[in-house]
């Protein structure tokens, strides 16, 4: 995992790394099935900038600080992997410079992290929620929760302390950020201290005592919406690169093509392969006579 209170981490190396690279005709199968995919739902005058073709790009092997190997094309064969941004799961959003996307089930808990940056805003309708609850909630969690009508939400765009990205719904449509969060009344925020307290005496393994971290810190700072921390569930499976090889162009460059019909050999290269058959053909005859000498005595 990486972690934004670990420090700087020592530049990636190139070297050479276990095991071997895949087939690169099998690479290329398999970026040709991915490419046909994407570019269904983008238009042909798009495609050098979103689905490009396969000989643009350049393949590489990189070990992670998982211990993990993986295979990656890039766009050129300059600009070495571990300064390079790629993108989370599927089509996320860019992680930080030398991360790549790896998933352990073992991997830690999310972490929460502050914001420290606001993006993009976008609107979202929703209808009305049915009236039955769903599996994770019960009945009177839901009543609180429950919107009856139709309605729209606002989400911004964040960037945490660790460099990932997320999205925040705002408390208001009208709300943005220069606002700052709005506070709970001190009287309610007394009475939900109480109530998680005498909740988790109750249950003592309902939650862990990191999990109580959180809702304590933003009970302390008066229960502010939105939150200036998200659990970011990007950085149990950002790891970051620490090695990396070159394997080479996914189609060759610099290469002829080779004929299909290939054109006879030279009168000279003919005489050259004649010459020595007759001298291989000679060499055997020697042989086959000291054969049958010692076969007359």
């Amino acid at each position: 995992m990486t972690d934004p209170a670990a420090g700087a981490r020592p530049p990636a190396v190139a070297r050479r790394l276990p095991g071997r690279a895949k087939r690169r005709t099998a690479v290329l199968r398999e970026y040709e099935k991915f490419n046909s995919d994407r570019r269904r739902g983008i238009p042909p005058v798009l495609w050098p900038f979103f689905a490009p073709d396969p000989d643009r790009y350049y393949r590489w092997r990189v070990q992670l600080d998982c211990d993990c190997i993986k295979e990656i094309l890039s766009p050129d064969d300059c600009t070495p992997p571990s300064e390079r941004q790629w993108r989370g799961l599927g089509d996320g959003d860019a992680l930080p410079p030398g991360q790549v996307h790896c998933r352990h089930d073992d991997s830690v808990d999310a972490p929460y992290r502050d914001i420290i940056e606001w993006g993009d805003r976008r609107e979202v309708s929703f209808p009305a929620d049915p009236v039955e609850p769903p599996e994770w909630a019960d009945a009177d969690v839901w009543a609180v929760l429950r919107h009856d009508e139709a309605h729209t939400s606002a989400f911004w765009k964040v960037t945490l302390a660790c460099g990932h990205v997320d999205e925040v719904v705002a408390p208001t449509l009208d709300w943005k950020p220069a606002d700052g969060p709005r506070l709970a009344e001190a009287a309610r925020v007394n009475q939900m201290i109480e109530e998680f307290e005498q909740v988790w005496v109750s249950d003592p393994m309902l939650h862990s005592e990191r999990q109580r971290e959180h809702p304590r810190r933003m009970l302390a700072a008066g229960w502010p919406s939105p939150r200036p921390e998200r659990s970011c569930h990007t950085c149990p499976h950002a790891r970051a690169i620490v090695a990396y090889q070159r394997v080479g162009w996914l189609i060759p460059r610099n290469e002829e093509p080779k004929p299909e019909n290939p054109p006879p050999p030279t009168r000279a290269a003919l005489e050259r392969r004649l010459r020595r058959a007759e001298a291989e053909a000679e060499r055997l005859r020697v042989q086959l006579a000291g054969h049958e000498e010692r076969r007359d005595a």
